[in-house]
Protein backbone atom coordinates (compact mmCIF):
# COMPACT_ATOMS: atom_id res chain seq x y z
CA UNK A 1 0.00 0.00 0.00
CA UNK A 2 0.88 3.40 0.29
CA UNK A 3 4.32 4.54 2.15
CA UNK A 4 3.48 6.99 5.28
CA UNK A 5 4.55 10.17 3.37
CA UNK A 6 2.60 9.04 0.48
CA UNK A 7 -0.51 8.14 2.68
CA UNK A 8 -0.29 11.69 4.10
CA UNK A 9 -0.36 13.48 0.35
CA UNK A 10 -3.74 11.14 -0.15
CA UNK A 11 -5.17 12.21 2.76
CA UNK A 12 -4.13 15.67 2.59
CA UNK A 13 -5.93 15.47 -1.34
CA UNK A 14 -9.15 14.41 0.99
CA UNK A 15 -9.10 16.95 2.61
CA UNK A 16 -9.17 19.47 -0.68
CA UNK A 17 -12.18 17.84 -1.84
CA UNK A 18 -14.23 18.31 0.99
CA UNK A 19 -12.91 21.84 1.13
CA UNK A 20 -13.09 21.65 -2.94
CA UNK A 21 -17.07 20.81 -2.44
CA UNK A 22 -17.75 23.57 0.37
CA UNK A 23 -16.10 26.08 -1.82
CA UNK A 24 -17.93 25.40 -5.31
CA UNK A 25 -21.90 25.09 -3.54
CA UNK A 26 -20.90 28.54 -2.39
CA UNK A 27 -19.82 29.77 -5.54
CA UNK A 28 -22.70 28.45 -7.63
CA UNK A 29 -24.84 30.04 -5.37
CA UNK A 30 -22.81 33.25 -5.89
CA UNK A 31 -22.81 33.03 -9.55
CA UNK A 32 -26.80 32.34 -9.78
CA UNK A 33 -26.36 31.05 -13.82
CA UNK A 34 -24.97 28.27 -15.78
CA UNK A 35 -23.62 30.89 -17.79
CA UNK A 36 -21.36 32.77 -14.75
CA UNK A 37 -20.92 29.01 -13.05
CA UNK A 38 -19.46 27.80 -16.40
CA UNK A 39 -16.94 31.01 -17.58
CA UNK A 40 -15.87 31.05 -13.67
CA UNK A 41 -14.98 27.59 -13.35
CA UNK A 42 -13.12 27.39 -17.03
CA UNK A 43 -11.26 30.67 -15.23
CA UNK A 44 -9.99 29.53 -12.70
CA UNK A 45 -9.17 25.87 -13.92
CA UNK A 46 -7.73 26.65 -17.37
CA UNK A 47 -5.83 30.14 -16.58
CA UNK A 48 -3.63 27.71 -13.89
CA UNK A 49 -3.94 24.04 -15.28
CA UNK A 50 -2.68 25.24 -18.92
CA UNK A 51 0.39 26.99 -17.85
CA UNK A 52 1.39 24.44 -15.60
CA UNK A 53 0.71 21.85 -18.49
CA UNK A 54 3.41 23.68 -20.91
CA UNK A 55 5.67 23.81 -17.98
CA UNK A 56 5.21 20.35 -17.20
CA UNK A 57 6.09 19.29 -21.03
CA UNK A 58 9.42 21.63 -20.99
CA UNK A 59 10.90 20.16 -17.72
CA UNK A 60 10.28 16.46 -19.09
CA UNK A 61 11.90 17.67 -22.31
CA UNK A 62 14.49 18.68 -20.40
CA UNK A 63 14.83 15.55 -18.26
CA UNK A 64 14.17 13.40 -20.88
CA UNK A 65 17.31 14.54 -22.70
CA UNK A 66 19.35 15.09 -19.78
CA UNK A 67 17.96 12.92 -16.90
CA UNK A 68 15.95 10.00 -18.44
CA UNK A 69 16.00 7.74 -15.55
CA UNK A 70 13.90 10.83 -14.03
CA UNK A 71 10.61 10.42 -16.03
CA UNK A 72 8.65 8.02 -17.66
CA UNK A 73 6.67 10.09 -20.00
CA UNK A 74 8.63 9.56 -23.44
CA UNK A 75 5.72 7.37 -25.14
CA UNK A 76 3.39 10.64 -23.89
CA UNK A 77 6.21 13.04 -25.46
CA UNK A 78 6.35 10.97 -28.97
CA UNK A 79 2.48 10.91 -29.06
CA UNK A 80 1.23 15.03 -28.07
CA UNK A 81 -1.57 14.61 -30.70
CA UNK A 82 -3.16 11.78 -28.74
CA UNK A 83 -2.66 12.23 -24.76
CA UNK A 84 -3.05 16.39 -24.72
CA UNK A 85 -6.93 15.97 -25.32
CA UNK A 86 -6.75 13.61 -22.71
CA UNK A 87 -4.95 16.28 -20.41
CA UNK A 88 -7.10 19.47 -21.74
CA UNK A 89 -10.18 17.53 -20.76
CA UNK A 90 -9.20 15.73 -17.91
CA UNK A 91 -10.08 12.58 -18.65
CA UNK A 92 -7.08 10.49 -17.34
CA UNK A 93 -8.63 8.47 -15.06
CA UNK A 94 -12.30 7.76 -16.87
CA UNK A 95 -12.70 4.14 -16.66
CA UNK A 96 -9.35 1.85 -17.86
CA UNK A 97 -8.16 4.83 -18.69
CA UNK A 98 -4.56 5.38 -16.51
CA UNK A 99 -2.51 7.94 -17.59
CA UNK A 100 -0.78 10.73 -15.21
CA UNK A 101 0.09 13.90 -17.00
CA UNK A 102 3.94 13.53 -18.21
CA UNK A 103 5.06 13.57 -15.11
CA UNK A 104 3.21 15.80 -13.10
CA UNK A 105 1.64 13.28 -10.91
CA UNK A 106 -0.42 15.29 -8.51
CA UNK A 107 -2.14 16.61 -11.46
CA UNK A 108 -4.59 14.10 -10.83
CA UNK A 109 -6.67 15.66 -8.50
CA UNK A 110 -7.96 18.01 -10.98
CA UNK A 111 -9.10 15.44 -13.29
CA UNK A 112 -11.66 14.37 -10.72
CA UNK A 113 -12.70 17.75 -9.07
CA UNK A 114 -13.19 19.25 -12.87
CA UNK A 115 -15.35 16.43 -13.34
CA UNK A 116 -17.16 17.01 -10.05
CA UNK A 117 -17.66 20.54 -10.83
CA UNK A 118 -19.29 19.28 -13.99
CA UNK A 119 -21.94 17.49 -12.54
CA UNK A 120 -22.55 19.61 -9.62
CA UNK A 121 -23.53 22.16 -12.10
CA UNK A 122 -25.37 20.46 -14.11
CA UNK A 123 -27.78 19.39 -10.76
CA UNK A 124 -27.84 22.83 -9.46
CA UNK A 125 -28.48 24.77 -12.67
CA UNK A 126 -29.89 22.08 -15.22
CA UNK A 127 -33.76 22.07 -15.50
CA UNK A 128 -36.48 19.27 -16.25
CA UNK A 129 -35.51 15.61 -17.48
CA UNK A 130 -32.58 17.41 -19.12
CA UNK A 131 -30.78 17.90 -15.52
CA UNK A 132 -30.64 13.79 -14.69
CA UNK A 133 -30.15 13.00 -18.71
CA UNK A 134 -26.79 14.94 -18.70
CA UNK A 135 -25.56 14.08 -15.37
CA UNK A 136 -26.05 10.62 -15.51
CA UNK A 137 -24.78 10.97 -18.76
CA UNK A 138 -21.52 12.44 -17.45
CA UNK A 139 -21.37 10.11 -14.23
CA UNK A 140 -21.28 6.86 -16.95
CA UNK A 141 -18.36 8.61 -18.92
CA UNK A 142 -16.69 9.49 -16.18
CA UNK A 143 -16.32 5.52 -14.40
CA UNK A 144 -15.81 4.00 -10.87
CA UNK A 145 -12.68 5.72 -10.06
CA UNK A 146 -14.28 9.12 -10.13
CA UNK A 147 -17.79 7.55 -8.34
CA UNK A 148 -15.52 6.46 -5.43
CA UNK A 149 -14.17 9.59 -4.65
CA UNK A 150 -17.29 11.66 -5.76
CA UNK A 151 -19.03 11.22 -2.25
CA UNK A 152 -15.59 12.82 -0.59
CA UNK A 153 -16.19 16.03 -2.98
CA UNK A 154 -19.95 16.55 -2.38
CA UNK A 155 -19.79 15.32 1.62
CA UNK A 156 -18.67 19.19 1.11
CA UNK A 157 -20.94 21.06 -1.14
CA UNK A 158 -23.66 19.63 1.14
CA UNK A 159 -21.60 21.11 4.30
CA UNK A 160 -22.94 24.54 2.38
CA UNK A 161 -26.55 23.82 2.84
CA UNK A 162 -25.83 23.00 6.72
CA UNK A 163 -26.74 26.28 9.13
CA UNK A 164 -23.69 26.51 11.29
CA UNK A 165 -23.91 25.56 15.14
CA UNK A 166 -23.70 27.83 17.93
CA UNK A 167 -20.35 28.75 19.67
CA UNK A 168 -20.20 25.85 22.14
CA UNK A 169 -21.30 23.10 20.50
CA UNK A 170 -19.04 23.95 17.44
CA UNK A 171 -16.25 24.25 19.23
CA UNK A 172 -17.05 20.55 20.85
CA UNK A 173 -17.68 19.24 17.55
CA UNK A 174 -13.97 20.71 16.11
CA UNK A 175 -12.24 19.17 19.18
CA UNK A 176 -14.28 15.69 18.46
CA UNK A 177 -13.50 16.07 14.62
CA UNK A 178 -9.72 16.77 14.97
CA UNK A 179 -9.26 14.11 17.40
CA UNK A 180 -11.22 11.34 15.57
CA UNK A 181 -8.78 12.28 12.75
CA UNK A 182 -5.50 11.89 14.90
CA UNK A 183 -6.56 8.75 16.16
CA UNK A 184 -7.33 7.70 12.41
CA UNK A 185 -3.34 8.63 11.90
CA UNK A 186 -2.37 7.17 14.89
CA UNK A 187 -4.51 4.05 14.67
CA UNK A 188 -3.60 2.96 11.46
CA UNK A 189 -7.65 2.17 11.07
CA UNK A 190 -7.37 3.64 7.39
CA UNK A 191 -4.55 0.92 6.66
CA UNK A 192 -6.51 -1.75 7.79
CA UNK A 193 -9.78 -1.06 5.95
CA UNK A 194 -8.38 -0.03 3.05
CA UNK A 195 -5.93 -3.72 2.55
CA UNK A 196 -9.22 -5.23 3.77
CA UNK A 197 -11.21 -4.38 0.50
CA UNK A 198 -7.87 -4.83 -1.51
CA UNK A 199 -8.23 -8.67 -0.40
CA UNK A 200 -11.60 -8.83 -0.81
CA UNK A 201 -11.33 -7.51 -4.14
CA UNK A 202 -8.47 -10.27 -4.74
CA UNK A 203 -5.94 -7.10 -5.23
CA UNK A 204 -8.28 -5.24 -8.25
CA UNK A 205 -8.72 -2.35 -5.89
CA UNK A 206 -5.00 -1.21 -6.06
CA UNK A 207 -4.13 -2.43 -9.07
CA UNK A 208 -6.83 -0.95 -11.15
CA UNK A 209 -8.32 1.47 -9.28
CA UNK A 210 -5.13 3.84 -9.17
CA UNK A 211 -5.91 6.79 -6.49
CA UNK A 212 -9.17 5.62 -5.69
CA UNK A 213 -7.87 2.36 -4.14
CA UNK A 214 -8.04 3.77 -0.72
CA UNK A 215 -11.58 5.00 -0.82
CA UNK A 216 -12.67 3.36 2.26
CA UNK A 217 -9.85 4.60 4.83
CA UNK A 218 -10.59 8.32 2.76
CA UNK A 219 -14.62 8.23 3.95
CA UNK A 220 -13.32 8.06 7.47
CA UNK A 221 -11.25 11.23 7.01
CA UNK A 222 -13.90 12.42 5.31
CA UNK A 223 -15.74 12.41 8.49
CA UNK A 224 -13.12 14.16 10.58
CA UNK A 225 -12.60 16.73 8.07
CA UNK A 226 -16.52 17.32 7.31
CA UNK A 227 -16.96 17.87 11.26
CA UNK A 228 -14.12 20.42 11.41
CA UNK A 229 -14.98 22.29 8.67
CA UNK A 230 -18.68 22.56 9.92
CA UNK A 231 -17.23 23.45 13.15
CA UNK A 232 -14.92 25.93 12.17
CA UNK A 233 -17.99 27.41 11.05
CA UNK A 234 -19.57 28.61 14.38
CA UNK A 235 -16.23 28.44 16.36
CA UNK A 236 -16.05 32.21 16.57
CA UNK A 237 -12.22 31.93 16.32
CA UNK A 238 -12.01 35.88 15.59
CA UNK A 239 -8.53 35.24 17.46
CA UNK A 240 -7.27 34.15 14.09
CA UNK A 241 -8.19 37.71 12.45
CA UNK A 242 -4.43 38.43 12.14
CA UNK A 243 -3.46 35.67 9.67
CA UNK A 244 -6.69 36.28 7.31
CA UNK A 245 -3.78 38.64 4.65
CA UNK A 246 -1.18 36.35 4.86
CA UNK A 247 -3.56 33.33 4.63
CA UNK A 248 -5.31 35.16 1.92
CA UNK A 249 -2.08 35.93 -0.25
CA UNK A 250 -0.85 32.05 0.17
CA UNK A 251 -4.39 31.00 -1.32
CA UNK A 252 -4.02 33.22 -4.36
CA UNK A 253 -1.05 31.36 -5.47
CA UNK A 254 -2.26 27.77 -4.26
CA UNK A 255 -3.35 26.18 -7.09
CA UNK A 256 -0.38 27.34 -9.37
CA UNK A 257 1.58 25.70 -6.13
CA UNK A 258 -0.40 22.61 -6.12
CA UNK A 259 -0.27 22.24 -10.08
CA UNK A 260 3.78 23.12 -10.69
CA UNK A 261 5.40 21.89 -7.17
CA UNK A 262 6.01 18.67 -8.09
CA UNK A 263 8.00 19.20 -11.35
CA UNK A 264 9.71 22.24 -10.07
CA UNK A 265 11.08 19.80 -7.42
CA UNK A 266 11.89 16.79 -10.45
CA UNK A 267 14.12 19.61 -12.26
CA UNK A 268 15.67 21.62 -9.25
CA UNK A 269 16.63 17.82 -7.73
CA UNK A 270 18.82 17.32 -10.96
CA UNK A 271 20.68 20.39 -10.74
CA UNK A 272 20.82 20.71 -7.29
CA UNK A 273 21.05 16.80 -6.01
CA UNK A 274 19.91 16.26 -2.50
CA UNK A 275 19.95 19.64 -1.40
CA UNK A 276 16.85 19.90 0.01
CA UNK A 277 16.67 23.84 0.64
CA UNK A 278 18.15 24.91 -2.48
CA UNK A 279 15.54 23.01 -4.54
CA UNK A 280 12.80 24.12 -1.83
CA UNK A 281 13.74 28.17 -2.28
CA UNK A 282 13.94 27.93 -6.25
CA UNK A 283 10.69 25.64 -6.75
CA UNK A 284 9.49 28.44 -4.58
CA UNK A 285 10.52 31.49 -6.18
CA UNK A 286 9.21 29.83 -9.38
CA UNK A 287 5.84 29.16 -7.72
CA UNK A 288 5.14 32.72 -6.87
CA UNK A 289 5.96 34.09 -10.59
CA UNK A 290 3.75 31.57 -11.80
CA UNK A 291 1.02 32.27 -9.48
CA UNK A 292 1.59 36.10 -9.87
CA UNK A 293 1.81 35.93 -13.99
CA UNK A 294 -1.56 33.40 -14.32
CA UNK A 295 -3.29 33.11 -11.45
CA UNK A 296 -3.64 36.49 -10.58
CA UNK A 297 -4.27 37.85 -14.23
CA UNK A 298 -6.76 35.41 -14.25
CA UNK A 299 -9.71 37.76 -15.00
CA UNK A 300 -8.20 37.92 -18.63
CA UNK A 301 -9.22 34.91 -19.61
CA UNK A 302 -12.41 35.42 -18.04
CA UNK A 303 -12.85 38.52 -20.41
CA UNK A 304 -12.44 36.86 -23.12
CA UNK A 305 -14.72 33.48 -22.65
CA UNK A 306 -17.36 36.16 -21.31
CA UNK A 307 -16.97 37.59 -24.60
CA UNK A 308 -17.76 34.84 -26.68
CA UNK A 309 -20.43 34.42 -24.72
CA UNK A 310 -22.21 37.22 -24.19
CA UNK A 311 -25.43 38.43 -21.87
CA UNK A 312 -28.68 37.70 -23.54
CA UNK A 313 -30.54 41.19 -23.98
CA UNK A 314 -33.61 41.14 -21.87
CA UNK A 315 -37.04 41.08 -23.72
CA UNK A 316 -39.22 43.52 -22.81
Amino acid sequence: MLSVFGHERHSAVIVFFVLSGFVIAWAAERDGSAREYIINRATRIYSVALPALALTWAIDDFLIQYHPEFVNSLYQHAALWKYLPVFSTFSNDFWFLSEDVFSNIPYWSLCYEVWYYVVFGVLVFGRGAWRWTIAIACLLMMGPRLWLLWPVWLAGALLHRLPPLPVKPSRSLLFLSLTMLVFLKISGIEEVLNDIVDRLSGGFAESHLRYSAFFAGDYLVTIAIAGAIHAARGADMASLARLRKPIAAMASISFSMYLTHYPLFLFFNTLFPQQALVIGVLSLGVIIAFGLTFERNKMLLRRGLAALWPLRPAYR
